[in-house]
């Protein structure tokens, strides 16, 4: 394994701590979704920027590649923006937000993986899931 293969873990890990100190740090006066207006606005134009920097492929000729992946990818990630941002304004700390939703995800996931993707499911696995479980009941405690 070399950095190739880690680099992209670091990226996520250090962005998703960064999100969710801004996200909690959201003004409460601001209204959820002017505020996700202007976010995407931001990361279109960083995207767009991004895209004529390492793209040799004409823009036209990129768009049509693209599938309905990406647009419900768009959807989703609005719910899961404006969930966080709900989510700590309704409460929520952020200690206890993002790891409950992250532990459910994780099982989520697991189970989809294992039905739909035909991924293997092991003794560590299980007692990875029962962990899970374990941290989720004393942490609302």
């Amino acid at each position: 394994m070399n950095i190739n293969y880690f680099m992209p873990l670091l990226i996520v890990i250090i962005c998703n701590v960064c999100y969710h100190l801004i996200s909690k740090n959201i003004s409460s006066t601001t209204n959820t979704y002017m505020g996700l207006i202007i976010t995407y606005g931001v990361a279109c134009f960083i995207s767009a920027l991004a895209f004529f920097i390492t793209s040799k492929n004409d823009f036209i000729e990129e768009v049509t590649k693209v599938s309905i992946s990406n647009i419900l990818l768009g959807l989703v990630v609005v719910g899961i923006e404006g969930g966080y941002i709900l989510m700590y304004r309704s409460g929520w700390e952020i200690s206890k937000g993002s790891l409950i939703s992250n532990l459910c995800i994780a099982i989520i996931l697991l189970i989809i993986g294992v039905l739909v993707f035909k991924e293997g499911i092991t003794i560590k696995k299980l007692m990875g899931v029962v962990l899970y479980l374990m941290g989720f009941l004393l942490i609302n405690k």
